[in-house]
């Protein structure tokens, strides 16, 4: 990949719902009048691209160039969610279509849900705050690392506990560390080598996710949502939430209507 392309414009960013397409075999146009890059929160499938086949999985992001391809296919395991940005550079970023490995850098999915609300938000400055995201996302691929540790096995313990009991508000970094056996200086040294945070905002992070789900569901209160997830306060999930997707929980709400 080429590291000294400078972004001249960004098309358009799009969320992609698994109901989008009810095809699980699609068919694309050969022609791309920018690049893509997209982020695949769910699904698996395999993309024909030219002569190349590429395997996408959750926590993928996939690179398409602009131009001319021979084919462009994508053959559904498994439906899934993605956000697609559509830009173009001054000079190629690649000549050929590749996918980045992006599950030990959560960063990732979190800078692409603030590039889609920003740009869907069209607020003063967006377009600038968007190019700012972008650039950013593109500074984390740059900064991934592929190689596996047995320093993320020691963590395990502390996982385990936050994906059964994220929404508590017992789970602290001490907590956590000494479920794992390791100093807390070191248990958050390994969170951010592998996920790009410490424990306190992978938490914040599952809680976020989660709260999502709530909202889009449209059962619960802002209110009732914020007790679920164990925010101490309304005002100050709406904060986290704020800080975590980039708009406030009410807008998130306004904006998932809006795309159906």
């Amino acid at each position: 990949m080429n590291n000294d392309f400078i972004i001249t414009k960004i098309q358009q960013v799009i969320f992609v719902e698994r109901e989008k397409y009810k095809e699980n075999v699609l068919h694309f146009s050969n022609s791309l009048s920018s690049c893509e890059l997209i982020y695949h929160f769910s699904g698996e499938s395999y993309v024909y691209f030219g002569d190349q086949v590429l395997i996408v999985k959750p926590n993928n992001v996939r690179f398409l160039p602009a131009g001319i391809v021979s084919k462009y296919e994508v053959v559904r395991s498994v439906t899934g969610e993605c956000i697609d940005v559509f830009f173009e550079t001054n000079i190629p970023i690649s000549n050929n279509a590749f996918i980045y490995d992006a599950s030990k850098k959560e960063q990732l999915g979190i800078l692409f849900k603030k590039l889609f609300y920003c740009w869907i938000g069209k607020e003063n400055g967006y377009y600038m705050k968007s190019m700012s995201y972008l650039y950013r996302i593109f500074a984390e691929m740059q900064n991934i690392n592929y190689s596996k540790s047995d320093q993320y096995k020691l963590i395990e313990p502390a996982l385990d506990v936050i994906n059964k009991e994220f929404f508590k508000s017992n789970l602290n970094s001490p907590y956590l560390a000494e479920l794992c056996g390791i100093s807390e200086s070191y248990l958050k040294k390994i969170f951010n080598k592998k996920y790009g945070m410490p424990p306190k905002k992978y938490i914040i992070k599952k809680k976020m996710d989660y709260a999502c789900e709530l909202l889009r569901l449209e059962r619960y209160s802002i209110t009732q949502i914020s007790e679920i997830c164990n925010f101490k306060d309304v005002y100050y999930f709406s904060r986290q939430f704020k800080e975590y997707m980039g708009i406030s929980p009410m807008d998130y709400v306004k904006r998932s209507k809006s795309r159906h």
